[in-house]
């Protein structure tokens, strides 16, 4: 067992509740009351709803734009409420990569930020990401037709490639080093700040 893990029901009461009760008093000037219902409960019942949304409003409201046929969705509001793990849909279909989505900015997936900067100072190495080619490929295969590249261009390739396909039998990717991964498929994804 690691630190955090053996103090646990000690330090969480502390970093959640006593420690910033105490600042609000402290710093703000607050009264006891403000302090503890405001800063700690109101603060931690919002944080938790905020991650709840990822398993009840992202899978029930929101677009699919890779795999149709699954229940998790990518939503915006989820985005910025879970500070960026509105984009179920996406992580699903590619949960072995670390940035859960294909969005470039930080603005609704901190959680990505985090990453980033963590493989900044290295601490974090070996990040897999997908490919352009291969969302391509899996949203004109899959997808539900809200994506970029389900527009008007890839209309008729999108007709041509599904008939081609059996989906019935076809493998599902779950994971990274899944032996239902095709080399194809690795050979596709794009992996930054590798170490060997």
């Amino acid at each position: 067992n690691t630190l955090p893990f053996r103090y646990y029901f000690f330090l969480m009461p502390m970093f959640c509740f006593v420690i910033p009760t105490y600042m609000a008093c402290y710093l703000l000037d607050e009264s006891l009351t403000n302090s503890w219902y405001v800063v700690a409960i109101f603060r931690y019942v919002a944080s938790l709803n905020g991650t709840w949304l990822v398993n009840s409003w992202a899978h029930i409201w929101g677009t699919k734009p890779y795999d149709k046929n699954i229940s998790p969705t990518n939503s915006t509001f989820v985005g910025i409420a879970a500070v960026g793990e509105g984009w179920h849909n996406y992580h699903h279909v590619f949960p072995w990569d670390y940035k859960t989505s294909e969005l470039g900015a930080y603005s609704t997936n901190l959680t990505t930020a985090v990453i980033d900067f963590f493989a900044w100072i290295g601490w974090a190495y070996d990040l897999k990401s997908v490919s352009d080619d291969l969302i391509k490929k899996r949203v004109l295969r899959t997808g539900d037709g809200s994506h970029q590249y389900s527009e008007e261009q890839l209309r008729e390739k999108m007709v041509d490639y599904i008939n081609n396909l059996d989906h019935e039998n076809e493998n599902v990717v779950w994971g990274w080093d899944d032996v239902d991964m095709k080399d194809a498929d690795r050979k596709d994804a794009t992996v930054s700040n590798k170490i060997d």
